[in-house]
Parts: structure tokens; sequence; C-alpha cells
């Protein structure tokens, strides 16, 4: 077989047919694929993960309640501009073997397979497609971390030899890793299904195990990523629990954020995920919580000083959940993350603007301007900096105590406090005076190298 350097021509089958009776027990009467997970329905997430990982061409395979599936398939074909074609196996209580031999003559080899109540972190899915392209062999994803999958009694073991797999099985021991339900077949599994459907086994681990026997069935280890497998409503909740923690994880965040804003914002985001709110939305309501803020800031009483205080920290934690709802829902766009950067500099402003105001009440000099404008001054400044080094040098600045005393959700948080403490404008001074010298002491290490 020649080398195979594009993955993303490569078609993807998702198999939606089974029955799910195991989920509807719970009380969802849907069938599975139209199962809801955080505002998208399974089938839903499945296609729209494969997208994101650059394939264009879907085949939905279905068989229980075959029509509504069907219909919710080429529905969301329309709307996401997907190139998918729904294939119907009568044959789908005999095991999803038969749902990938339904393809047999629709689909020429090599193609992806994956199940549609196996939910994936899109980075897992992505690094899957760049692992095979290079292969010749059918391959199976597997994961090692056997310790961290949910409901391990059920999943399917795998058994290797370096990348080989030698058994699978759900009983078989011993193991080394679990069946992650990501696989990319050539033309040989449609034999070996076969050969498994006339003993007696339908199912797409029989081909697998017959593969395995041959010693032509190779596996690719996934260590790092989220993904589980949807069969109750507790694996339901462990998914919509994983998905929230995977998209709120970022390396460029700093202390507060992680550590206090994430727990709250992931519990709003999951609300608003079932919601018809869109990110640039949320954006737009961290903003006017800012923006209230400031004016509460502006009448320099107590009260309205405390309550501008906790104003400011609701708007910074608002202001994560664009972003989390963005990733959990694909609606990532670089207009949305544009909008957001812009509303933020306007949000400081009008902090800033509303504290100065605010103690000008007492402080009839022109000084309380000077420094309330310095201070803006060094919010930008320290956010722009950032950015103009990131351009200018092809890499970020280091991320040191400065970094971290300088970044706007600690800012935030330490102008909530010092409300809350009725001292807004001397903490304000002191963050834009630290961002200053921080910003001070970065030209000076750069220009002495």
């Amino acid at each position: 077989m020649e080398k195979r350097n594009i993955p993303k021509d490569f078609p993807v089958v998702i198999l939606a047919a089974g029955e799910g009776s195991r989920l509807r027990k719970g009380g969802n009467h849907l069938p599975k694929p139209l199962a809801p997970l955080l505002g998208l329905t399974l089938l839903e997430r499945a296609l729209l993960t494969w997208k994101t990982a650059g394939v264009r061409r879907f085949y939905v395979v279905v068989g229980w309640e075959g029509k509504r599936v069907a219909a919710h398939a080429q529905e969301l074909a329309k709307r996401h501009g997907l190139d998918l074609e729904v294939v119907e196996n009568p044959r789908w209580q005999e095991g999803n073997g038969t749902s990938v031999l339904a393809v047999k003559d629709r689909t020429p080899a090599p193609f992806f397979v994956s199940m549609v109540d196996h939910v994936f972190e899109p980075s897992l899915v992505e690094g899957f497609v760049q692992q095979v392209k290079d292969k010749k062999s059918t391959i199976i994803a597997v994961d090692p971390r056997v310790t961290q999958v949910f409901d391990l009694a059920d999943a399917t073991k795998v058994r290797l030899e370096e990348d080989r797999v030698v058994d699978i099985g759900k009983e078989i021991l011993p193991y080394h890793a679990v069946d992650m339900g990501l696989f990319f077949c050539g033309p040989e599994i449609f034999q070996a299904l076969e050969k498994a459907k006339k003993e007696g086994d339908g199912s797409l681990t029989g081909g697998v195990k017959k593969l395995a026997a041959q010693g032509e069935m190779c596996a690719v280890k996934l260590e790092e990523g989220f993904w589980t497998d949807v069969d109750t409503p507790e694996g339901l909740e462990y998914a919509q629990k994983g998905l929230l923690t995977c998209v709120a994880r970022s390396q460029d965040e700093g202390w507060i954020s992680r550590h206090f804003n994430r727990h709250l914002s992931r519990r709003i985001t999951a609300r608003l995920a079932s919601a018809s709110i869109t990110p640039n939305l949320v954006t737009f309501l961290a903003f006017a919580l800012a923006v209230a803020a400031g004016c509460l800031f502006a009448l320099g009483k107590l009260g309205t000083t405390i309550l501008a205080a906790l104003l400011v920290q609701a708007a910074s934690v608002v202001d994560g959940c664009d972003g989390e709802l963005a990733r959990i829902k694909f609606m990532v766009t670089p207009w949305g993350a544009w909008w957001d950067t812009l509303l933020d500099r306007y949000a400081d402003g009008a902090i800033v603007l509303g504290i100065t105001w605010g103690y000008s009440h007492g402080h009839g000099e022109a000084w309380p301007w000077i420094l309330g404008l310095l201070s803006f001054l060094a919010f930008v400044m320290a956010s722009y900096a950032k950015k103009e080094h990131a351009l200018r040098f092809g890499h970020p600045l280091p991320r040191d105590a400065g970094d971290k005393l300088t970044r706007r959700d600690l800012r935030l948080f330490a102008i909530s406090v010092g409300g809350l403490l009725n001292r807004p404008f001397p903490t304000m001074v002191a963050l834009a005076a630290m961002s200053h010298l921080w910003i001070g002491w970065m030209l000076w290490r750069k220009r002495k190298g």
C-alpha cells in the first residue's frame, strides 16, 4: 500500500445504530445519538470533533430509530456544511461490526471508524489522525492509563506486544490498555468482520480479534487527553465533568483563574451550554458587569464601592465563560477572540475611570486623574508588551513572578479586595506601579541580552 500523507482526505464512519438501552434507563427516551451533552447531541459532538481534526467526509450508520437519527444527521450536515451520507444498517442488532460492513460498498478503504457514544477531547482525535498518516495496517487507538478509565469493568481490554495487538476482549487477562473506540481501517477489516460474523460474532471487536490473530492489527497509544464511553446516565455525567475540565484547562492563565475563577466559571458554562446563548454574548455580559462596576465606583460611597468590588470579580469569572463555552460547543472564531480582547481593554478603562472619578470627589487636585491615566496605561501596556514580544521575537515573555503579578485575573481580584476594604484607588495605583516596573525590567533585561 502506498504511503498515506493526507489523513484528512480519509472519511470517518460514525457508528450510530445501537439502541442505547442503558442510557435510556435514566429517563432519557431519546435515541442515544440524540442524547444531549453540554448543548450538543452526541452525534453533533462526534461530527464536530472529527471536523476539527480535519476530516471532511462523513458516513453515519443508523439502525434503531433510524429515520429519526437520519433526519438529525441530515439537519446537522446542512447546519455545519458537512459532506455527509446516512447509511442504514438493517442488521444492527447483530453487532456493531455489521455497521462497518454496511459501508463496504459506499466508501473505499482506508477510513476512520468512531463510536457515536465515545466522547473525545478534540486534540486527542487530532493526535490520532496525525499518528496514523504513515501507517499501512488497520489500527486501533488504545489508552494505557487503565486506572483512569471510567467503568473499567465494562471496557474492552487490549493485550499488546509493542505496537501489535495480540488479543482483545472485555474479560482477557493480562491486558495493557483499553480500546478507545477509534479505528483506522484498511480493506482487510471487511474480510475479518465477515469471517467473525460467520462464526457468530458480529461485533467490531470480533473482526479486530481476527486481524490480531493474523498479526495484522496494530495499536497507537494515546496517553494524553480526555475521552470516555457514554453508556449510562452516570457515564454522561462523567463526560460532562471531563469536558468542562478540558475546556477550562490552559497553560496561559493566571493563578486566580486556575484556582478560583475556573471552579465557578465551569458551573456557569455548564448551564449556559444548554441555552441559546453565544460566546460573544457572554463576552458582552462580562464587559457590562465591568462597566456597571465602574459606574458604582464612580459614586464614591462605601456601599456602592463594596457592590462594585463584587461586580469586578463577577466580571472576571464570567470573562472566562466565553472561551469555555466557545470550546465546548465548537464555536471558536478569530473574530470572537478579537472581540473578547477589545472589550477587556474597554472594561479595564471603565473600571479605572470609575475608581478615579470616585476618588476625585474628595481630592480636587489633578493628581488623582494623572495617576488614573498612568494606571490605565499600565494595564493596557502590560497586555500589549506581552503580545508584541511574542510577535517580534517569536516566543512569549518568561512566565516569572512579574508576569504572574501583572496578569488581568490577579489585577481584577486585587481591585475587588481593595474595593471591599474601601481602598480601590490605592490598590489600583499599586498594581499600576507594579506593571510599569515589570515592563521596565523586561525592557532592560532584553536590552542586556
